[in-house]
């Protein structure tokens, strides 16, 4: 029953074909020996799938063999890379498939109809016979090993149709889709953000209009200076009439002229500036309409039309054999035509078969990474080092991305890749450098599953399940998606724009804001300094007016006694009614003193 299906794996050896795949797995490889690699090789952060299998499933399974009565509970697991293209899941795939452990056993016949893997071919020396006893088949070549070939794969390894018909996959443990990765738009700058409010017209016609107004400013002092009252007099005149001249472009005329000639000067000036603002305001608008309808990627939707290219890990082809060997827009590659197609090109290739309308534009490539120029030695992010400009450096699908045109006119305009991955990847790039180089649009697609594949015909699948159930169902890889932080809401570099590229940003039209701020700064300044001089003028004339009510006139004919003339009462601080009195006072006892002298 039941029971007997969850002692299949007890007492049992599983040789697990894997391969590199951070943050799924991840390991130092070096330390790794005829393919095996230890434990040590893992370290502490061998990955989420690592750590789910190794240190959850694995005592979650001894733990079912007890519970079963099994004589023997013990079950081993047994770490393998592949000989050649470490990074691919579809090399580990294949191991299984092929039944070995070789370099060959890494490539599979693409382009065949039959799937049916060589290990389930009892006649072939790939025979798969089942996992060897625990304690034995210490490695490659061992002859106490049962089987020729891995029991087991897993890593970042899909569960999707093609392989449910080449090995039996047990529930996926974890939930992965797709999504796509871009370079961010660094074309536009602060100096565009500024000159694009000029941008809708010409040099030419700028010097034009600037042209016209100094000739109706000209004209305007000439005719209307010396007779418009309105224009103030003196050198003042230029700017006044020169301010009318310019606010007439924007209707904003603040005087009126009063000649003929003016009139007509003012008329010719007025037309001129209704059909230049008319034809800015249309330009404009035409101007931030197209660029903002420039297309853009916003997510894999964009890409489904082949007007932009994609990167994916696949083989090139011939684009002259007919008929092609695969559907699509073959762009660039420097990927071999042996190369394994990856989950993302068969997605690609899927979709295009089921769609007339829908065609791909891609980029072929051997893998995600960039290696230095020995091929091997793995180029990591880090502040100051630029993968674009390293000499010799093989450039992976994502720098291929990041840098562009810079190192190559068919680079690549996106990828799509696993989205635990691509968020792993691109915060990991964000901690080392301080920057995004690259981001991610659009929401993710195509939702399958890491699992965990066995050679067909084998039941082993079944206790795998029922722990990878108890596991999950106790939220055990949610702290392990916590713990590696690989979750959409943990991604560091997000482009999302919420108008979907069809409206302006303030950033595109700084330049009106820029202009308008410098106006409102000057006219502050200006206004400041006037208001003090004015203050500082009307408080001398104040003073002055004081100090001349405040002089007293005594009768010119009491000048010959000494007391003639004016009698200066200084004091600032007096109040006006109190001066008049002493004035009013003085007055009366000089007519009193005249009088008594005439009698």
């Amino acid at each position: 029953g039941a029971q007997d299906f969850l002692s299949h794996p007890c007492g049992r050896k599983f040789r697990i074909a894997t391969h590199l795949a951070p943050p799924m797995i991840q390991l130092d490889a070096t330390k790794c020996a005829n393919q095996l690699c230890p434990p040590e090789a893992f370290g502490e952060d061998g990955g989420l799938t690592y750590e789910f299998i190794q240190h959850k499933l694995l005592p979650q399974l001894i733990q079912q063999c007890k519970d079963a009565g099994a004589a023997n509970p013990t079950v081993e697991f047994d770490w393998y890379l592949p000989a050649a293209e470490r990074t691919s899941a579809t090399s580990a795939v294949n191991m299984v498939c092929n039944g070995g452990f070789a370099e060959k056993d890494v490539q599979s016949s693409h382009k065949a109809t039959n799937l049916t893997c060589p290990n389930a071919n009892p006649s072939a020396a790939s025979y798969y016979k089942g996992p060897s006893p625990a304690g034995t088949c210490a490695g490659i070549g061992d002859p106490s090993c049962v089987s020729p070939g891995p029991d087991m794969v897993t890593g970042a390894v899909h569960v999707v149709a093609e392989r449910l018909l080449q090995l039996q996959f047990s529930m996926p443990y974890y939930a992965v889709s797709q999504i796509t990765v871009v370079r961010p738009d660094t074309s536009f700058s602060i100096a565009d953000g500024i000159l694009n409010v000029f941008r809708c017209f010409r040099l030419d016609l700028y010097v034009g209009i600037a042209v016209e107004m100094l000739i109706i400013w000209f004209m305007f002092m000439v005719v209307e200076s010396t007779v418009n009252d309105d224009i103030i007099d003196g050198w003042g005149s230029y700017v006044d009439t020169f301010y009318w001249v310019f606010s007439g472009i924007f209707g904003g005329a603040d005087k009126a002229p009063i000649t003929i000639g003016g009139k007509i000067i003012f008329c010719a000036h007025a037309f001129f500036a209704v059909i230049i603002i008319a034809t800015y305001t249309g330009s404009v608008a035409a101007f931030f309409t197209a660029q903002a309808a420039v297309p853009t990627v916003t997510g894999f939707e964009s890409l489904q039309k082949g007007a932009f290219s994609v990167a994916v890990r696949g083989p090139i082809w011939d684009t002259t054999e007919e008929p092609p060997p695969y559907l699509g827009i073959l762009a660039a590659g420097d990927s071999p035509e042996e190369e394994n197609p990856s989950i993302q090109f068969k997605l690609l290739q899927s979709l295009m078969r089921a769609s007339s309308s829908t065609k791909f534009t891609m980029v072929m490539t051997r893998r995600m990474e960039s290696r230095a120029a020995d091929g091997v030695t793995a180029l990591e992010p880090a502040a100051g080092v630029d993968p674009c400009t390293l000499e010799g450096a093989q450039l992976g699908a994502y720098d291929q991305v990041m840098c562009g045109t810079k190192v190559s006119d068919s680079a690549p305009d996106t990828l799509i890749f696993d989205t635990p991955s691509v968020i792993y990847e691109l915060n990991k790039r964000k901690n080392a450098t301080g920057e995004c180089g690259l981001v991610t649009v659009g929401t993710t697609f195509s939702p399958t599953g890491f699992g965990v594949g066995f050679p067909a015909r084998t039941t082993f699948q079944v206790a795998f399940d029922s722990a990878i159930l108890n596991l999950t169902t106790r939220g055990v890889m949610d702290e392990l998606v916590e713990r590696y932080q690989i979750a959409t809401r943990h991604s560091m570099c997000t482009f999302a724009d919420a108008n979907g590229g069809l409206q302006m940003t303030t950033s595109e039209m700084l330049g009106l804001f820029i202009i308008t701020g410098a106006f409102i700064v000057i006219a502050l300044v200006h206004g400041g300094v006037e208001r003090f001089t004015f203050t500082a003028k009307a408080r001398a004339a104040l003073r002055e007016e004081e100090q001349r009510a405040l002089v007293i006139d005594v009768p010119k004919e009491d000048e010959d006694h000494g007391k003639g003339g004016p009698i200066a009462v200084p004091g600032e601080d007096v109040d006006a009614k109190e001066a008049e009195a002493d004035r009013l006072k003085a007055l009366a006892e000089a007519e009193e003193k005249a009088q008594e002298e005439q009698e």
